[in-house]
């Protein structure tokens, strides 16, 4: 049987087969160190016994799960346990001991005294004090302490309504019914009840209400009430919050209703402190909450985002206050934001790493919306928080989805047969969001036929070629995981070029910085462009293979073969047909007086030479979205020709939309 540990590494591996995992990686993952990692993927390794299973490792790049087939897939899930839909949990974020201990300290009214605990463990005073210098920056974040007494032993001191806070977000973090089911065995709540059962009884009064509730608003009440029921059982109170409320509130008669029926079937007596919790996670759904004699005003709120779209220049581009829909579910939203804020009630988001990951600007947009706002200044939102107003701005995207098509172009080895099949499958699969021009051969391909085309699809390697525009390499039969990938690539491209466009710069995503350098970066002095690409070359091959100048200046000369590499008449962006270096780099060359780069370019004084990495390119499309508006803005141009240094040259780039 596996440990949490090893499951953790294993369901982390499987969720990224597609690539290798460092150990590093890995042990960030589960905050332990590299050398715990190792190990216990040494032990994986001896033990793993499911033929069509392999543990692949290799040095410099890490680990990798293959299965050969579906059938080994299933089989080794169900012989190590494994859940199909597994995401990890705040527990299997610590090891086994910090579980043992929080759950002592938490959930069990005995003393817990050092030396026992030690004894206990089989782990020396030192561990255990190491572990206990851990659980203290843990339990800091929610005001709670270790605090120690003769007879008494170490015990968490704080209020209670932080415990119960850790409690949701440590033990049970951004799961419902499913995972809670899985730490059953740490006895935290009452199973005489099961929580289905708590979670009907909380829609059915709401539904007669006609109270709606979201998915996570009902999370946070079901497992705040399977709480109570427990803690109150063992002599914790909840002290009075200072939020005042009157009796005839329809959300404070649901949750007398509610706690009445959780009643009936604990036989649990609730004070009037609980039903003034529950009132406040029904309202952090629904109306307002006076607190201070204040009340939250819809109106002075909606002046105050207005604003704040005008300021960060929202509404020049896209309208944002002109979005009925988009404003209204916003100032819904951000209403009950405020109450959650005032009230200390944390709502955690389980799509939070997905946002961030796959929506990053928008994500970054709506942070520096917040942040922005009167009515915020004074508060520090949660990455959680701002996960779920960012999804009222990518609703709106996809509304918008409607009314863009994307022109592609696309391009077999010929443009007869299989360019037609392309055609074909491309206009069944996204036929109301595209509109394919032209199918075209690989020879075609010239600066004519990329006019008007947003992006290219291909069933010829034309993978980091970087056009103006996107390449996508497919097979003719254009494959589920091929159509999967272009879909997310077009709803990327929607919402980036939104947010280009914008006037917004102190959101965006800055990993593209990661690829200048004051080390490439040059005052061109030659006249002749071959040397000045071998000096460019010669800066971008420090810590590359002894081939790298050889190969990147014959795939530069390869891809420029195929289609001018003059963006504009003062522009050239020279790259590589493939990528051939180990980091991602950019090489920026400034010519203050024109270069003669082809017969039809004479006055290029802008050199951007891009060296993709061979293991992945975060950021660089942007750099490339940055240079694409450059060479639509002559002012801009000019500014960077009159740089003379790197810092000046960074920093009217980065500002580039």
């Amino acid at each position: 049987m596996l440990n949490i540990k090893e499951k953790d590494i294993l369901q982390f591996l499987i969720k990224n087969k597609e690539r290798f995992v460092t150990s590093k990686e890995l042990a960030e993952y589960l905050s332990c160190s590299d050398r715990t990692v190792r190990n216990v993927l040494k032990l994986i390794e001896k033990t793993m016994i499911i033929q069509g299973v392999r543990l692949i490792s290799k040095q410099g790049q890490g680990y990798q799960i293959f299965f050969e087939n579906q059938g080994a897939y299933q089989e080794f899930r169900q012989t190590y346990e494994l859940e199909e839909d597994y995401t990890k949990t705040a527990v299997s974020k610590g090891d086994d001991r910090l579980v043992f201990i929080l759950n002592k300290l938490l959930f069990e009214q005995v003393p817990v005294l050092f030396d026992d605990l030690a004894d206990e463990l089989y782990v020396s005073r030192s561990t255990l004090s190491h572990d206990f210098r851990k659980i203290r920056v843990m339990l800091s974040e929610y005001n709670l302490s270790i605090e120690s007494r003769a007879n008494k032993g170490v015990y968490v001191s704080g209020e209670e309504r932080d415990k119960r806070r850790f409690i949701i977000n440590y033990f049970l973090e951004n799961q419902f019914f499913k995972t809670i089911h899985c730490y059953v065995k740490f006895n935290f709540f009452d199973q005489t009840v099961p929580l289905e059962e708590f979670a009907r009884i909380v829609l059915d009064e709401c539904q007669e209400a006609n109270l709606k509730l979201s998915d996570f608003v009902l999370q946070n009440l079901v497992v705040h009430i399977a709480l109570s029921v427990i803690r109150l059982k063992y002599g914790f109170e909840i002290k009075n919050i200072d939020c005042q409320m009157t009796d005839d509130a329809i959300e404070r008669k649901v949750a007398q209703r509610i706690l009445s029926k959780v009643r009936e079937v604990t036989n649990q007596e609730f004070p009037v402190q609980e039903i003034d919790y529950i009132t406040l996670h029904l309202l952090a759904k629904s109306q307002q909450c006076q607190k201070n004699q204040k009340n939250i005003s819809e109106e002075v709120l909606k002046k105050s985002l207005f604003k704040t779209f005008q300021n960060l220049g929202l509404d020049d581009m896209y309208n944002f206050s002109l979005d009925f829909q988009l404003i209204e579910g916003l100032i819904t939203h951000l209403m009950t934001l405020q109450v959650r804020l005032e009230s200390r009630i944390t709502l955690n988001n389980p799509l939070v790493d997905e946002i961030k990951q796959n929506y990053s600007d928008i994500f970054f947009m709506t942070r520096e919306i917040l942040a922005n706002m009167d009515k915020f200044l004074e508060w520090t939102i949660s990455d959680d928080e701002v996960a779920y107003v960012s999804l009222h701005f990518l609703a709106a995207m996809e509304r918008s989805k409607e009314s863009t098509k994307f022109n592609i172009l696309a391009i077999c080895a010929t443009g007869f047969g299989a360019a037609q099949m392309l055609r074909n499958r491309l206009e069944t699969e996204f036929g109301k969001r595209v509109e394919v021009v032209d199918v075209i051969g690989y020879y075609e391909l010239n600066q004519e036929k990329l006019k008007g085309i947003d992006f290219i699809v291909s069933a010829v390697d034309l993978s980091n070629l970087y056009f103006q525009i996107p390449v996508f390499k497919v097979s003719v039969f254009l494959k589920s995981d091929e159509m999967e990938m272009i879909r997310k690539a077009m709803d990327q491209m929607q919402v980036s070029s939104y947010v280009q466009s914008s006037k917004i710069n102190k959101f965006e995503n800055n990993s593209f910085r990661q690829y200048f350098s004051k080390e490439n970066f040059l005052i061109c002095t030659e006249s002749d462009k071959v040397n000045l690409l071998e000096k460019m070359v010669e800066g971008l091959s420090v810590g590359e293979s002894n081939e790298f100048e050889q190969s990147l200046l014959y795939g530069i000369k390869q891809r420029e073969e195929l289609s001018s590499v003059v963006f504009s008449e003062k522009i050239a962006v020279p790259h590589p047909i493939q990528p051939f270096g180990t980091e991602g780099k950019v090489s920026v060359a400034i010519c203050k007086d024109s270069l003669l780069w082809d017969n039809q370019s004479s006055h290029v004084q802008l050199v951007f030479l891009l060296s993709p990495s061979i293991y992945g390119n975060e950021g660089l499309a942007t750099v490339t979205k940055k240079i694409v508006s450059l060479t639509e803005n002559d002012e801009l141009q000019n500014q960077l020709i009159s740089c003379n240094n790197f810092e000046d040259f960074i920093n009217i780039f980065e500002k580039i939309k």
